[in-house]
């Protein structure tokens, strides 16, 4: 029999990832959407996969309709890859932020112990919910410090997962997600927009493009490889918290030095303009993650380079901008 799927957020960037990895699995997979639009829904249609998921039309926020939803399919395994991941925007909207990203995950933990208390749940949680720890960030750090609305909201959603984990016995995990990124990244991300921008300058649509600090370090992994190890949190014996990430550290400069050399670019500089309006007064300076643990009980590893998955991203905005298209 096939296992059932539910997934918060299906028509993101991991939403649609996730849904492509459990489907190769042979899962039935049902998601939530914002809208039946089609042009919401592009990112399917990247993998070719609409008319394989079942979409559900509802706001995370809207605690009875997840209740409906959950009550209808009691799902073996529910990822809640939904809400407000943009940091600029937790600032514009911080109580729409705590809304989203902390007191809808609180309902769905209450509807999940009351309703479908058998079902494995992974929570989206952020390595942003540590500011700028000096540490190496693992599983076993309790000093938290978060320097925005976003990776405050984040916090509260991660404290929530672990009390109804211990309160209720739900198999509820935390995977605490460093930068992932792929061609379906979101266009205000600085990842997305070096890549469209050296796309476009290939095309001679621009002779320069703007972004903020570039000498912020990230650990910067593949969407793909974080999909499947967000499964195998949820198949694992028991319910605990992983931290997932490359374990390796880049800075944006790298991002763009590697952006430039897919085109044969090595004076990237004149290209750049450093515009203070895009540096973010509190920003996490450097961030970096071990995945040891997951390394050791899951056997999970990630397969995609730091220089691949530039190379990855650059070439699909090439491709976009020549075609017309995905």
């Amino acid at each position: 029999m096939k296992k059932t799927t539910l997934i918060m957020g299906l028509a993101g960037q991991d939403g649609s990832y996730l849904a492509n990895f459990l489907l190769q699995k042979g899962y039935r997979v049902v998601g939530l959407c914002h809208s039946s639009d089609p042009k919401a829904l592009w990112r399917l249609d990247y993998f070719n996969i609409r008319s394989k998921v079942k979409l559900e039309i509802g706001d995370i926020t809207d605690a009875a309709h997840m209740e409906k939803i959950i009550n209808a399919y009691k799902p073996d395994e529910l990822y809640n890859l939904a809400g407000i991941s943009s940091v600029a925007r937790s600032w514009d909207r911080p109580v729409e932020t705590f809304r989203v990203n902390a007191l809808a995950v609180i309902g769905i933990l209450d509807v999940l112990r009351r309703r479908s208390p058998q079902t494995h749940f992974f929570q989206a949680s952020s390595a942003e919910i540590y500011g700028n720890v000096r540490e190496v960030v693992n599983e076993k750090i309790s000093m938290f410090n978060p320097l925005h609305p976003y990776g405050t909201s984040k916090l509260a959603a991660h404290f929530a997962i672990k009390n109804f984990r211990d309160q209720y016995g739900l198999f509820a995990v935390n995977g605490i997600l460093f930068n992932h990124e792929s061609p379906l990244r979101e266009d205000y991300f600085v990842t997305k927009v070096i890549a469209q921008g050296v796309a476009r300058l290939v095309r001679g649509e621009v002779k320069k493009f703007r972004l903020g600090n570039i000498n912020v370090s990230r650990d910067f992994g593949f969407v793909g490889d974080f999909v499947e190890a967000m499964w195998s949190t949820l198949n694992h014996t028991r319910a605990e918290d992983f931290v997932i990430c490359t374990g390796k550290s880049f800075t944006v400069r790298d991002f763009i030095r590697e952006a430039f050399a897919c085109i044969d670019i090595a004076d990237w500089q004149k290209y750049i303009e450093i515009d203070s309006l895009l540096v973010r007064k509190q920003e996490v300076k450097k961030m970096r993650g071990t995945s040891a643990k997951i390394k050791k009980e899951l056997d999970w590893r990630p397969t995609i380079s730091f220089k691949t998955l530039v190379k990855m991203m650059v070439e699909h905005e090439i491709n976009t901008l020549q075609h017309g298209g995905i």
